[in-house]
């Protein structure tokens, strides 16, 4: 069995590592998470009272929940104390909490989108079910779940995933087990797309993306999903 990775262990490097793994992208990594927010504010019909950026790490997303929906609550949980400590610090109006079966259980029906980006696949597959419920019992009746995971069938993903200190637990999920998981747990699968197809050097061609999601070559892939 492969050993968990301790998150509180990298928490503080977590932000070179990052941008030292993407290097071939060629972008700071903040234009990811930049890339991927734009993504959830073009396909929401409406704007979002509260926010939930569940598995938030060290908060790399939150600068652009807050540029993107600033009229928001965001909250943002983590299962690693030391990197909600380093997201707190960055973003003081932002509400955290640890993932524990209590907490979830204090925001029961609260969010109207719950976001998730390559979480799933640090989650051992006989829990993925359990984290699932988790996110379907805290969104509202009508809330959207946007959950963005690494393609397996993209091999540049595969070269990231490999060599990168804080995957060396991961399992990546086919989009067949994403979507299953969504609707296993009681919420209806709206849209799955691939996307990330181009690297800096290529990025006169990322209008294509839009035409091309079908294709399953893009770095990452995307799940949306609603609670009836």
């Amino acid at each position: 069995m492969t050993e968990k990775v301790d998150f509180d262990k990298y928490a503080d490097e977590y932000e070179k590592t990052l941008t030292e793994d993407l290097a071939f992208f060629g972008e700071e990594s903040g234009y990811f998470a930049d890339y991927k927010i734009k993504i959830v504010k073009e396909k929401l019909p409406s704007n979002p009272a509260k926010i939930l950026d569940f598995g938030c790490g060290i908060g790399r997303n939150l600068e652009f929940f807050k540029k993107y929906f600033p009229d928001s609550q965001i909250y943002a949980c983590d299962i690693s104390a030391k990197s909600i400590e380093i997201a707190g610090k960055k973003n003081p109006e932002v509400n955290f909490f640890l993932i524990t079966e209590e907490n979830i259980s204090k925001h029961s029906d609260t969010f109207d989108l719950i976001f998730t980006s390559c979480v799933f696949h640090h989650i051992e597959p006989e829990k993925r079910k359990g984290s699932s419920s988790y996110i379907f019992n805290m969104l509202k009746a009508g809330g959207y779940f946007f959950n963005f995971e690494h393609n397996p069938y993209n091999p540049v993903t595969l070269k990231i995933v490999k060599d990168c200190v804080w995957d060396a637990d991961a399992i990546l999920l086919q989009p067949k087990e994403t979507m299953g998981l969504a609707s296993g747990s009681g919420l209806e699968v709206i849209e799955k797309k691939y996307t990330l197809f181009f690297p800096a050097f290529l990025k006169f061609l990322r209008f294509i993306e839009k035409i091309i999601w079908w294709l399953p070559m893009g770095g990452q892939y995307y799940v949306i999903a609603k609670k009836n």
